[in-house]
């Protein structure tokens, strides 16, 4: 006799033979229609299901039944009972008019069964009394912890940004932060300086059950608090009974600073990247750290960051700031070639630099960890790649690992044609691609009226392009072409975003400007083919030889992409299939 079929995704395991949803082990209560409608999303994981399908397999030719009332009531039952929301799936997303498509990676029963990856989220220190020497900690350490343990393969840390969400107050529930973060247990805790020292009380919560785990008081001298962030972080890898790879035991014990001082200017430089208007000031800060200690990977990863975002978004920015990150990246690695965070931060470098390439292959050679930014990063390096498939599937792979998680998969979506998911995404949120899938679906009114306020309001690349988009949907052919010459003629310099003014061009019949400009997008590294190959806005171009010449060349890139990807292991890694 067969074993029952157990499908398991996320925190649930539907079981197929006896028709029961569990949620950690514990039975969900869900009528037998929306139970047979998950059930056949659940097993086509990752396709679109039409409507017609489940009407098949659930009501059997019912014709007394209203299908559609009975469908869209399981639909929200079933998104009831998985905590889903349609302006937002996690779990079920809803194709317009078409059908339903299953999200969550699915494990089927016969699989070997992981240990199931235990969530935790490092919240924002509360300081107890304010303090202008130590104020930095209340964000810095956590953040510090939160690196630390990002790299385990055995559990999923929620980003410093993330935590930032529930910061502020004395009081907090944390079965409400479990929810809302996803997590399985919180770290929280308060600081104080005492003196010359700092001092800090630390816990860790059960977000379930609101049960403190255990809790822990500590203090180092103000300026050397290196051993506190270390305890900390190994107090919290042994209370959890991790199982720590030989990997997972390097990286807790590398990345020492050698200089109190040299830790102290990394974490308030820490403290101030995440604010753009403190770039400058942040940057200094890494400076002065290495300075400090030459010897410190996690620094150099750090400075090269700020580089990057410094040289890309500021007016300022120059190549010479890209070189600049280059080189602190390099000397990470040589410093600590398994610095995740290193990776996946010179991986966003190298695709703006045009080396998509070797930022995929860095990437997907780590795909096996539990780090959702990085799965993010993976996505962008894949698309540049022409690896739609896999581009896509690294998106699901980081939204099952934390499923609020921002990932440039709309641009993917955008690249396959599929204009009904990007257009469910909105207008303020992805204004150009967003504009023009609803343009391409025939329904160009419901994206001229923030497309008009994002331009108002915004004095950013991001208002050149609503207006691009406004006045293509508004059929002025030549003021549209002469907004894109604007953006094309100043410093703007993604391929991705040159390669969309491209076929923009091209749709409005300015065949040499789109040529022109799509030699820069395939010279920039650009090398998605396959939408180049298919895109009906580039027939225009299809029959010139330039246009002929620069299609070879970036199918010699992707093809060459393809074969690396191949090489490791990445269909198997990500669960595509083989690319093309």
């Amino acid at each position: 006799m067969s074993a029952p079929e157990v499908f398991r995704f996320g925190a649930f395991e539907l079981h197929a033979g006896p028709g029961e949803l569990r949620h950690h082990g514990d039975v969900v209560k869900l009528a037998p229609q929306p139970l047979k409608v998950l059930e056949i999303l659940v097993r086509r994981s990752g396709q679109m299901v039409t409507r017609n399908e489940i009407r098949e397999h659930v009501w059997c030719g019912d014709t007394f039944v209203d299908f559609e009332q009975g469908l869209n009531f399981c639909i929200r039952q079933i998104r009831e009972v998985l905590g889903d929301a349609a302006h937002a799936p996690r779990f079920v997303e809803t194709i317009p008019r078409r059908g339903y498509r299953f999200l969550m990676p699915v494990k089927a029963s016969g699989e070997a069964q992981p240990r199931p990856l235990t969530r935790l989220i490092v919240l924002p220190f509360r300081m107890l009394r304010p303090d202008d020497d130590t104020g930095f900690l209340a964000f810095s350490l956590p953040d510090a912890i939160t690196a630390s343990l990002a790299g385990l393969e055995s559990l999923v840390v929620r980003s410093s940004v993330a935590a930032g969400r529930f910061a502020g107050g004395d009081a907090w529930d944390p079965k409400k932060i479990g929810v809302d973060a996803d997590v399985d247990v919180i770290v929280s805790g308060t600081l104080l300086r005492a003196g010359d020292a700092v001092r800090v009380a630390a816990q860790l919560t059960d977000a379930a059950t609101g049960t403190l785990l255990w809790s822990d008081t500590a203090q180092a001298p103000v300026g050397d608090v290196f051993q506190l962030q270390d305890d900390l972080t190994q107090r919290i890898v042994s209370s959890l009974s991790l199982p720590l790879t030989a990997r997972d035991q390097q990286l807790l014990q590398r990345d020492v600073p050698a200089s109190a001082k040299a830790y102290d200017f990394f974490l308030r430089g820490n403290q101030l990247s995440y604010d753009a208007k403190q770039w400058g000031v942040a940057r200094d800060l890494y400076l002065r750290a290495v300075e400090e200690d030459s010897a410190y990977a996690p620094a150099w990863a750090r400075l090269g960051r700020i580089h990057h975002v410094m040289a890309k978004y500021l007016e300022t920015g120059t190549r010479d700031g890209l070189r600049d990150a280059e080189a602190a990246f390099r000397r990470s690695l040589d410093l600590n070639p398994e610095l995740t965070m290193t990776h996946k931060l010179f991986a966003q470098l190298e695709v703006d630099l045009g080396r998509a390439r070797d930022a995929m292959a860095r990437l997907v050679q780590r795909a096996h960890s539990a780090d959702a930014e990085l799965l993010a990063g993976l996505v962008s390096a894949c698309r540049y790649c022409g690896l739609l498939e896999a581009s896509s599937a690294a998106h699901m792979r980081a939204a099952a690992l934390e499923p609020r998680i921002r990932t440039s998969v709309p641009h993917t979506w955008f690249l396959q044609g599929d204009y009904e998911r990007v257009a469910a995404n909105k207008v303020t949120e992805y204004p150009y691609i967003v504009a023009l899938s609803l343009y391409a679906l025939g329904r160009p009114d419901e994206a001229l009226p923030p497309l008009r306020e994002i331009e108002r309001t915004t004095r950013t690349r991001l208002g050149d392009f609503a207006a691009a988009a406004r006045t293509l949907l508004e059929g002025k052919a030549t003021e549209s072409v002469a907004i894109v010459g604007r953006i094309t003629a100043s410093d703007f310099r993604d391929p991705e975003g040159l390669f969309y003014l491209s076929r923009h061009l091209a749709h409005l019949q300015a065949d040499g400007p789109a040529l022109a400009l799509l030699e820069r997008v395939v010279d920039g590294g650009f090398s998605c083919f396959p939408a180049m190959a298919r895109d009906p806005w580039l027939d225009p171009l299809r029959k010139k030889p330039a246009f002929t010449k620069l299609l070879r060349r970036a199918e010699t890139r992707h093809q060459d992409a393809v074969a690396a990807f191949e090489r490791l292991g990445g269909a198997r890694i990500l669960n595509v299939e083989r690319p093309s």
